[in-house]
């Protein structure tokens, strides 16, 4: 198997954080972003959407999504299981996923807006788009406010896959742009900071 990552990258983070916390140790490649690698021909043959992260199988098929790569080396390693155990348990930890996952999806979109880093996603961003999509985010973080109650973790007192597709876009938001992301919601603000100090959170 072969990763191919950006680490600083919301959607490669939520691998590389299930990795560390995983305890899987796979071979990688850092794409540099900077010089355009993930737009180059032979990465384009290998993910055509000339994004990270993408995991090369050893039968060589390349997995694009983040998290299809994590539920993929979830059944690879299904030793202490991050998805849930049961299937009450798997259902709450994926519907928070899935959650977390449109979280990200409008946090890009507020980030394009709300910064000038994202020329190639948002030639002309736009304070008002990215004060309407706010509204948005809010929704979502209300949700997880209200659903992590007295959890150490969004889905109990263990980390899930929830944790790890939430969190990098706290993380981006936070400390590549310095951006008051979710600080508005004492849990989830007390929740990212506790998930800080976690050695898989380092970049």
């Amino acid at each position: 198997m072969l990763l191919y990552q950006f680490r600083m990258g919301t959607n490669p983070r939520r691998v590389i954080i299930y990795l560390a916390e995983k305890g899987i140790d796979i071979p990688r490649y850092e794409l540099d972003y900077a010089n355009g690698e993930h737009r180059s021909v032979r990465y384009l043959g290998i993910n055509p959407s000339g994004r990270a992260p993408t995991l090369v199988t050893d039968t060589g098929l390349a997995i694009t999504d983040s998290a299809a790569i994590v539920e993929y080396l979830e059944e690879r390693f299904p030793d202490r299981p991050m998805i849930g155990s049961d299937p009450l348990s798997r259902a709450r930890v994926r519907s928070l996923e899935r959650l977390g996952s449109d979280l990200v999806a409008r946090g890009q979109l507020w980030l394009w807006n709300q910064t000038n880093a994202f020329p190639a996603k948002e030639p002309a961003p736009s304070q008002e788009t990215a004060d309407r999509i706010s509204r948005y985010l809010s929704e979502l973080l209300d949700i997880l406010e209200k659903d992590i109650g007295g959890n150490a973790f969004l889905a109990g007192d263990e980390p899930t896959i929830a944790d790890f597709t939430v969190f990098p876009i706290f993380q981006t938001a936070r400390e590549r742009f310095s951006l008051p992301f979710g600080e508005d919601h004492p849990r989830l603000d007390a929740w990212y900071r506790r998930f800080r100090l976690r050695p898989s959170a380092d970049y």
